[in-house]
């Protein structure tokens, strides 16, 4: 039975944060995992770290593509909801697309990720290390750490913009 405060909207509510939250938990911690944890054990191992890597890979491949999902469907969820009561200001608009604009970064890292991984797979070769500055630059940019580094300022600006809600909420 539900309190009398909380009404079947809020439970929704309730439930598409839930989801939201756990979505980018699980991308964002299991990349760390990836990053700090399996990476270089891995680089230790012999020939059978390499067979592990790819199994691995692929598991987090479907984990991260449910995330991706979750987040999308949520996040728009949430966003109207925000947006709609009129209680917000810019400030709250501009980091929220900040917060998405860093989003869609991730969503476009992931995905490249994926297709690059995928073609160095067929043909068995690794990538030449980049030459010029620039390409240094970019390959920095679109990198596993960037990925990592991104969802950690993402949730940042996620309590970012619970404050500026609240702080809204309180002065009306």
């Amino acid at each position: 039975m539900l309190p009398k405060e909380m009404s079947v909207n809020d439970l929704f509510l309730l439930i598409v944060l839930w989801a939201h939250l756990v979505s980018a938990t699980a991308w964002v911690g299991g990349s760390i995992f990836y990053l700090f944890v399996l990476r270089p054990a891995l680089r230790k191992s012999a020939e059978g770290g390499r067979e592990i890597n790819i199994a691995a890979a692929d598991e987090f491949r479907a984990m991260v593509d449910t995330a991706i999902f979750v987040l999308l469907a949520s996040g728009i969820i949430l966003t109207f909801n925000r947006l709609t009561p009129g209680v917000i200001g810019v400030q709250y608009a501009l980091v929220l697309a900040v917060k998405i604009a860093l989003s869609v970064w991730m969503f476009i890292l992931a995905r490249d990720r994926r297709r690059r991984t995928a073609l160095l797979e067929l043909y068995r070769e690794r990538p030449t290390p980049p030459s010029r500055p620039l390409r240094k630059v970019l390959r920095a940019l679109s990198g596993y750490n960037t990925l990592v580094i991104l969802g950690l300022v993402v949730f940042l600006l996620a309590d970012a913009l619970d404050v500026i809600f609240e702080s809204a909420l309180n002065s009306q």
